[in-house]
Parts: C-alpha cells; sequence; structure tokens
C-alpha cells in the first residue's frame, strides 16, 4: 500500500535516527581513539578533535547536498571514497613511519623535515646519517632540517590523516544514504 508524504517521512526520520546515529556517532568517535593510542600525527595538539569536527562537516555537507543524489551516483561515490580512504591511510603510514621519530628524553612523537640545513648536510656520509645528527642536536630537529621543510611535512602528515578520517565518514554516511533509499523504496 503507497504511504504519504508524512508517512513516508516518519519512516525515514525513523531511519534516519538508528542509522545516523550510529554512522555519525563511529564515525566521530574513530578519532578519539588516537587518545589512547597515539597512532595520530603528533602536530599539531588536539588532533582527535580536529578529525572529529572534519568528519561531522563532511556528514553535514553529504546529507545536506547529496540528499536528491541517485543510487547510481551514491553507490559510484562510495567507491571513489573508499579508495581514497585506503590511498590516504597507506600514505599516511608511509609518511608517518618515514618522517616522525621519538625523542627519549620526552618519549613524545616529533615531525622530521625533508631538506637538511647546510651544515648539517656537509656531514652526512654513510657512516654519519640523519639519525645520528639528530642525536648530536640533542632531538631538536629544527638544528638538523630547514624549519618550513618540517611544516611542511606536519602538514602534509596531518592532510593525509584527515583525507583518511574524512573520506571514511563520507564513506559511511553514503553508504547509510544508499540504505536509506532502499529502504524507503521498498516500503
Amino acid at each position: 500500500m503507497p504511504k504519504t508524504g508524512l508517512q513516508e517521512f516518519r519512516a525515514l526520520l525513523s531511519d534516519f535516527k538508528s542509522l545516523t546515529s550510529l554512522t555519525i556517532g563511529g564515525a566521530i568517535a574513530a578519532p578519539l581513539v588516537d587518545l589512547a593510542l597515539k597512532v595520530g600525527p603528533p602536530w599539531p595538539q588536539g588532533v582527535p578533535f580536529i578529525s572529529s569536527i572534519s568528519e561531522l562537516l563532511a556528514l553535514i555537507y553529504i546529507f545536506h547536498f547529496w540528499f536528491s543524489k541517485s543510487r547510481k551516483k551514491l553507490k559510484t561515490r562510495m567507491v571513489v571514497f573508499l579508495i581514497l580512504c585506503c590511498l590516504s591511510l597507506l600514505m599516511y603510514l608511509v609518511l608517518y613511519s618515514s618522517y616522525t621519530f621519538v625523542s627519549p628524553a620526552t618519549s613524545n612523537r616529533y615531525v622530521k623535515g625533508f631538506v637538511l640545513r647546510p651544515e648539517v648536510q656537509e656531514l652526512i656520509t654513510n657512516e654519519f646519517t640523519e639519525d645520528d645528527a639528530l642525536v648530536g642536536a640533542e632531538y631538536d630537529p629544527k638544528e638538523v632540517w630547514k624549519p618550513w621543510s618540517i611544516t611542511a611535512m606536519r602538514v602534509a602528515i596531518l592532510s593525509f590523516w584527515l583525507m583518511m578520517f574524512v573520506s571514511l565518514s563520507i564513506f559511511i554516511g553514503t553508504f547509510v544514504m544508499v540504505q536509506r533509499s532502499r529502504i524507503i523504496r521498498g516500503s
């Protein structure tokens, strides 16, 4: 039996509350795991909260602007954002493992640069590496790498981290929209 517009709206609202609260709650809470596991970027302070806010903004965007998209377009976007999530995770892991270090003095993680200071570049050989220079500089990365390259790497690492979580959030949000349209069409 066909439903009235109001009945469809009620069904949508009921479905929206159950699926969306799980989606938003799970997606927004995921980066907060970093508070315990410490796998997020070392810069800036508050990365888990920045990540959660970014995800929330992405979800608001897609629920507002993609609401009327066809299921076919939404499914295509799901694939695109799943691939983007995987690629950004891979890039984040590569940069995180290659361009961060833990200072033994503080047990905090810091970001390396990618352009050595000229006076350090002269010292680098097969026997004396960048890591040796870092130890000699008492783990102060600004004494080994040019500050702008440290800043650029901080931004790159943070960007891939945020891209990973935002694309994951968009993927999940789009999945909810596809499922919601399936439930509404099926009733």
